[in-house]
């Protein structure tokens, strides 16, 4: 059974965090590489290789927060996902759109490119693993006044995480899977909630519903024992649904109201994705 967990190193104006699943061979990574140089210095250069297929969710700012289609890649591990289970299984349509990692900023990226964790850049990092599917996205694009990753100082201040360009940082995470209830609680009481104990249900002035599927709305915390409890939603705003057999949860780190609209836009983009045919 995957257990997330994260080590933190917090320096005078920074806090880097890897996230580790154990019974994996090491840091989970997508094979993303950096040239030395030519690296896209736009938000249009690095977001060029995103799909922009008529039939697919269209690019939309939410909140302030743009949300870009996935790429014809990041699509391939859904569907080698779906390959896995045999079966259809929903997968992210739209995305945060990544901050371009320019020959300026990459000193703060190295060996954080395509990775899983909340000092990520790049594109989304994502892992496969039996009966899971998990994307893991940071240093994406937002307005000033977002409020995403916060970390606590020397003194106990807690203060705002700073991204790589200098504005917030947000992180943002999206799991699917057919036992949610084991990785996210480590049991498998049928009445259990597939989210970890520290995370409480929200009542939203109406319900929220996925493509017809009633969803329900978390506040997320912080772990009360690391050793044993996920630890990759904790301080998020989540949302959880089914479809098609599948549990889902998407979640971006903090607690507003534009997170609750980052959760349900990004979950009502979300797509079926089928095996590919053989």
């Amino acid at each position: 059974m995957a257990r997330f967990a994260h080590e933190r190193w917090v320096g005078t104006s920074r806090a880097r965090y890897w996230i580790y699943v154990p019974g994996l061979a090491c840091i989970l990574f997508v094979a993303y590489l950096l040239p030395s140089l030519g690296m896209p210095d736009s938000a249009q250069a690095q977001s060029a290789a995103f799909d922009s297929s008529t039939s697919g969710p269209k690019a939309e700012v939410v909140d302030g927060v743009p949300l870009i289609p996935t790429t014809r890649v990041q699509r391939a591990e859904c569907q080698r996902f779906a390959s896995h289970l045999k079966k259809p299984v929903p997968c992210p349509g739209l995305l945060p759109d990544p901050i371009p990692v320019t020959p300026a900023l990459v000193i703060d990226c190295i060996g954080q490119v395509g990775a899983i964790g909340e000092g990520s850049c790049g594109p989304a990092g994502i892992e496969v693993d039996g009966k899971l599917f998990l994307l893991s996205q940071a240093n994406f694009q937002v307005p000033p006044s977002y409020v995403g990753v916060t970390f606590e100082q020397y003194n106990g201040a807690v203060v705002p995480e700073r991204s790589i360009s200098g504005g917030p940082l947000g992180h943002f995470v999206f799991m699917s899977g057919t036992d949610m209830q084991q990785v996210m609680t480590n049991t498998r009481g049928k009445h259990a909630a597939p989210v970890p104990p520290y995370c409480s249900p929200l009542d939203p002035s109406s319900l929220i519903r996925v493509h017809g599927h009633l969803a329900k709305l978390y506040q997320c915390g912080n772990a009360s024992n690391p050793l044993t409890e996920t630890q990759i939603v904790e301080g998020h705003t989540l949302l959880v649904w089914n479809d098609a057999g599948i549990t889902c949860e998407v979640s971006f780190h903090g607690h507003s109201q534009v997170n609750v609209d980052l959760d349900i836009a990004v979950a009502n983009a979300t797509v079926l994705m089928s095996p590919p045919r053989r």
